[in-house]
Order: C-alpha cells, then sequence, then structure tokens
C-alpha cells in the first residue's frame, strides 16, 4: 500500500535518472565514429551498431575476450536484432563512462 501511494516520485526521480544517462551515453556513443545509434522508446537499454561489424555474437565475444566490456549481442533478441549490440544503461555514470573508453580503446580511438 505505502508503495502505490508514496512511491510515484521516486519512480519518476528513477526515470529521470535512467533519462540522463541514455542521453550521456548516447552523446558518448555519438562521438565515436563508425557507431550508429538511435533514441531508444523505453527500457533501459540501447541498442547500437559499428560499421563494418555484422556478427554480433562474435563481437560481443571478442568484447568480453579483448575489452572487458559485456554487451549483449543483437542476434540473442531476433534476427532484426543481427549486427547490433545491447546496452544497458541502468549502471552507474562512472560505469558507462568507463564502458565507452574500453569501447574506444577497442576501436583503437
Amino acid at each position: 500500500m505505502v508503495a502505490l501511494r508514496d512511491g510515484e516520485p521516486s519512480v519518476a526521480e528513477f526515470v529521470a535518472e535512467l533519462h540522463r544517462r541514455r542521453d550521456a551515453l548516447l552523446a558518448a556513443l555519438a562521438g565515436l565514429d563508425g557507431i550508429e545509434v538511435g533514441i531508444p522508446d523505453g527500457a533501459m537499454y540501447l541498442f547500437f551498431r559499428i560499421a563494418g561489424q555484422h556478427d554480433s555474437v562474435a563481437l560481443a565475444k571478442a568484447l568480453v575476450r579483448e575489452a572487458r566490456l559485456g554487451l549483449a549481442p543483437g542476434a540473442a533478441f531476433g534476427p532484426e536484432g543481427e549486427g547490433f549490440l545491447r546496452w544497458c544503461f541502468a549502471r552507474p555514470p562512472a560505469q558507462l563512462d568507463e564502458g565507452v573508453r574500453r569501447l574506444r580503446n577497442y576501436l583503437g580511438m
């Protein structure tokens, strides 16, 4: 009852924080050459792709192995997801920043 009665401000703040994290991650990825990313309609994930990369499973495995960056392969979400990676932005901002740094290094930027 308390959550239903008093929870709306907490939910609104959480959603606002997710928007801030999403926007920061979108801006960081948009600043990397060869990255194509769109604004997600909802949830706490965004999909992006890297030019020239078509096998999302192989790319996700390489990122874990070589960059210690765990992102979900788009192929796990159906054939239309192939070539994309999924990034959860419900992580602390410092972890998102570190992930972008690791991706940038992986890409040799």
